[in-house]
This record gives structure tokens, sequence and C-alpha cells, in this order.
């Protein structure tokens, strides 16, 4: 709380039964206790990033609290390894377990399962956590420890599905493909509990989305800042149960932009360890960022440039979407004005020289598009995929057994909670 995070609880170790993302052991061997923390996203970039005036504040305000938070965590985990206690500072995103299918994403340490069982958060209908300061648009952070630790009360299973997700379920409506439904919902097991969140359709849209793939809104009215659209997907919307036509609309887009391997590395490099040196000795402050739009993005490129990623100088924009944490905010009325904000921003596609363009209209967007396609020449997109292949295989390809074998009993244990739930509503009807 001395360095300014204010937002903090302990799960201890008989607050970590449920799947295999919430197993400490994946992180450090003899974890017994994990520290989770929460940092707010600056409102203000928010907004400018939500209504399409910019979205380098935004990414600004994600570099520096990104390694703010993991600096934090370091501080955290040398105190307790001063005290005679084994610590480790965990990667604040793109931290994954390896899989026969590198694109599976699953967390190495899920931070969302660790606020909810440190009590600092409590299930979001889009699978995001909301803590009650500044609901769900917040970066996340933990320590783990072997320390035993006691543990901070958690919320209600469902509490903020019934205090709000139930009657809102703007996250939903904010995501470019709907990645998950806004009517039907799901549930998992967390210490004995079934937690409600809304279904998701497949885990690839959100990929999609995130990694600017396809930008475009399905009702056409608006996108969020990625510089791509899937073209089959303009006119219809993507059959999600067709999980391989999916992943080739992911691959066909991905491979063909020529950066997609530097976007994902800059998030990497960002979360995983700490900058040499303090970052806002190379980055100022969002008090401090220049108004010119140009200026912005030389100074995010050479930031980038400073972390040893290359490629990306022209549209130096990682964080493109996002849109179902950043329009949840700490009470209704807020988490409605952001929504508004969005729905009637407009839409962004690259015009002449590939600068970002905010238009009305789809039409006008999809005129700009046609006269300023953008062409990634095949050396770059060959370069690209070799990288890209390097990168996912080195760090996420793999076979856990471990990991398996925890999968399968969760899943177990998952199938029966549900029908005990199931039995015990049909008794008492």
């Amino acid at each position: 709380m001395d360095r300014g995070i204010h937002v903090v609880g302990i799960a201890g170790p008989d607050r970590l039964d449920g799947p295999p993302s919430l197993d400490l052991d994946y992180s450090m061997k003899g974890g017994r206790s994990v520290i989770s923390m929460a940092l707010p996203m600056d409102v203000s970039a928010i907004d400018a990033f939500l209504s399409k005036r910019s979205p380098a504040p935004h990414n600004l305000d994600q570099f520096i609290n990104y390694q703010r938070l993991f600096r934090v965590e370091t501080e955290l985990a040398d105190y307790l390894i001063s005290l005679g206690y084994r610590a480790r500072a965990l990667p604040t995103s793109a931290d994954y377990r390896r899989s026969p299918y590198v694109f599976s994403l699953q967390p190495a340490f899920s931070m969302r399962y660790a606020a909810i069982a440190s009590g600092i958060a409590g299930q979001g209908w889009s699978g995001n956590v909301i803590t009650k300061e500044y609901g769900a648009a917040v970066y996340l952070g933990a320590v783990v420890t072997g320390a035993r630790l006691t543990g901070d009360l958690p919320l209600p299973a469902d509490y903020f599905y019934e205090t709000r997700c139930k009657k809102c379920r703007f996250c939903a409506r904010s995501c470019p493909s709907r990645m998950f439904s806004d009517r039907e919902n799901e549930r998992y097991l967390l210490n004995s509990e079934l937690y409600k969140r809304g279904k998701r359709r497949s885990v690839e849209l959100c990929k999609i989305s995130c990694f600017g793939l396809h930008s475009l809104s399905y009702d056409r009215k608006w996108t969020n800042w990625g510089l791509h659209w899937i073209d089959d997907w303009v006119e219809k919307e993507p059959n999600t149960k067709k999980k391989t036509a999916l992943l080739a609309a992911l691959l066909r887009r991905g491979l063909t932009t020529g950066d997609s391997m530097p976007r994902f590395d800059i998030l990497k490099r960002l979360c995983t360890g700490s900058y040499p040196g303090e970052v806002k000795r190379f980055l100022p402050s969002l008090d401090n960022f220049p108004q010119d739009e140009a200026e912005r993005y030389r100074i995010l490129a050479a930031f980038i440039r400073s972390l040893g990623v290359q490629g990306i100088d022209d549209y130096p924009i990682p964080m493109v979407c996002g849109h179902c944490a950043l329009v949840c905010g700490p009470a209704p009325e807020e988490t409605r004005r952001r929504y508004q904000l969005l729905i009637s921003s407009g839409l962004v596609v690259p015009g002449e020289k590939g600068q970002m363009k905010k238009v009305e209209t789809y039409e006008e967007a999809s005129l700009l598009r046609r006269r300023h396609p953008l062409r990634s020449p095949f050396y770059r997109n060959l370069r690209d995929t070799f990288a890209s292949l390097y990168l996912w295989h080195r760090h996420y390809c793999g076979l856990g057994l471990h990991s398996h074998l925890q999968a399968i009993r969760y899943r177990r244990r998952m199938k029966k909670a549900l029908c005990e739930r199931a039995d015990h509503k049909t008794s008492t009807m």
C-alpha cells in the first residue's frame, strides 16, 4: 500500500482449490499462499480509447502499470525471501501453460481466480473479475509464497451477478466478435462453490479481436483499434461450432499481417520481466503525454524498440481491444456511460499511408479500406510466420502430464457438482 496499490488480498492454502490454473506448484514448487493485488486503469485514457479519440494514452497506461505492478511484486517477493520464505513475483500476463495446441492459452497461474480467492474481486459476466473500487478495468498481479498466510474472506460466489451483471451485460455487447453470450451462462467450480459467468461461444473469437485481426462489430457500427477485418465475417457471424474454421480464419489473417509476432512480444516482455531502469525515466506520465498523435506514436515506438522489439514503428499500438473490461466501471451508471461512448464512437480504419482515420459509417470505412488496402510484403509475412512459430513453440508447446491429469480430475468434480446442484434444484421444486 505504501507503493500506491490499495486493493490487496491474501488467499491462504485453504482457498486455492479450483481449476488447474490455480495450482501454485506450476509456478513455484511448494507454493502455499498467494498475495493478490489490483491497480486501476486510468479513466481518462479509457474514455479516449472507447470514444476513438486516441488509443495512445491507454497503451501508455498499460506500458507503465504492467511494469509498475511487476516491480511491486518483485519488491514484495524479495521482502518475503528476506524473512526466510520462498516467494516469486508472477508474470502479470502472457504466461501460459505448455500444450500440444499452442494457442490454447491456458494461464500458468490465473490472476483472476487468485483475485476471487483472495477477496479483492468477484466474478463478472465477461469472465473478467470485478472489484468494488474500480470495476473490471484493473491490472492484476500476484506473488506466490511458501509461507502459510491467513486468507481474507472472499465475496459470495454470485455477488456481482446478482447486484450488477444480471441487469447489465454491456461487456458481452462490447466484444466485436461476440466471444460470449449476453444471455446464456456457464459455471465453474472454485473452493467447492459454483461461480456463474457468461457462456463462452469460443475463446478463439477473443484472440481474433484482441490481436486486432477482426475489429468490426457485428452490427457494423463501430470497431476496436485493430487494423484488420476478416472479410467472411463482415456480412455474417462466424459459426462457432466449426472450431477448425475459426482457427483457419485466425491463422489466415494472423500470418498475413507481417507484425503479429512483435505485437505479442511487446506484451510478453512487459508482463514477464522488469524493464532495466524505471519506466518513468523513458516514458512520460499521462499528464505530460503530448497532444499530437504523431508525437505520441513516436514516443511509444521508441520505447518498444528499447524493449528489443522491431518492426511496428508505424502503428505502435499493441493493445487494441479489451472492451469487455474497459466498459465495466465501479457503478452501473459509469458502465452505461462507457458503453455509450463505445457504440457511438464510429469506426477507425487505416487510411492514407496507413494512418488510422475515424469515420462515422460502415460505408465510409469500406471505401477507405478499398482505397488504401493494407498489403504486407511477402518477405515480411514469411519472416513473421517463422518468428511466430519459433516464439509460440519455444514457450508454449509441450505436454504437461500433471496439468492434463489435473484437468481430468477437475472436470469430474465439476460434473459431480453440477449434477448435485441439478438434483437439489429438482428436489426443492
